[in-house]
């Protein structure tokens, strides 16, 4: 399992989604790692993660965070899930409660959304079966960004990056584990304090998904984002969270 470390102080767990990798998390760590000791992994199906090939099952994201909390000595934790993660930190509360500080959710759902599977499931398959993985990125960055980003973009003469070296087959396997998620019934076991972060124009996980969240997880927070998609950037939501971790460090 490929993980970072930066900085000390009480740990910081950043979780990410669906084919991220450790690099998704660059912009925030800065802002982390002068009081706390940031830790970013890469889930199993993407980046440096070396992991039996074939399905990918939900709670084997669950059980390898607890493992790395094992393995790095980590007692508790703040704990801030992005997407995917966000369902895999979501899993961790109810699970593990004993083992988070806080529990921070961006851009996060209680199930997969019908729309968002049907269209990740179909351009993985045609990555699988041979078209390039660049398009799995290109494709998934329509959904995560807004209309004004792509036309200040352009207004720019700029392109957004698309990443060149998925693992087709894994993102395959994570979309796979993705379809399994569903903590409906189970949001109120959530005892970590939480704070849950939404862009109000995302289209991948559409706002009411987080607002579902917030409203079943007792006392939780919410940060709403105006003309924001999926992705959002840490400039929006770092001193929020930061506060968020500095009222819960019990480290």
């Amino acid at each position: 399992m490929y993980y970072e470390e930066t900085g000390d102080g009480s740990p910081v767990v950043l979780i990410t989604g669906f084919s991220g990798d450790t690099t998704f998390f660059k912009a925030l760590i800065p802002e982390l790692a002068d009081e706390h000791r940031v830790i970013v992994f890469d889930n199993r199906g993407a980046g440096k993660t070396i992991y039996p090939e074939g399905s990918i099952q939900y709670q084997e994201f669950v059980d390898d965070t607890v493992a790395l909390f094992d393995h790095l000595g980590i007692e508790k934790a703040h704990v801030l899930g992005w997407s995917m993660g966000g369902h895999i930190a979501q899993e961790f509360a109810i699970q593990n409660p004993e083992r988070l500080m806080s529990l921070t959710l961006i851009s996060a759902y209680p199930y997969r959304p019908a729309r968002s599977s049907y269209f990740m499931n179909g351009i993985c398959d045609c990555a699988v079966n041979g078209a390039s993985s660049e398009y799995i990125s290109m494709m998934t960055n329509a959904f995560c960004f807004t209309e004004d980003f792509f036309s200040g973009m352009e207004a720019k003469g700029k392109m957004l990056r698309s990443l060149t070296d998925l693992n087709a087959k894994g993102c395959k396997a994570q979309m796979h584990a993705l379809d399994q998620f569903d903590t409906r019934d189970r949001l109120h076991l959530i005892s970590a304090p939480t704070l849950s972060i939404h862009g109000l124009s995302d289209i991948m996980v559409e706002p009411m998904l987080g607002d579902y969240i917030s409203d079943r997880i007792p006392d939780c927070k919410v940060l709403r984002i105006e003309n924001v998609g999926h992705i959002i950037k840490p400039s929006l939501y770092s001193e929020e969270f930061k506060k968020h971790i500095a009222d819960h460090d019990c480290a």
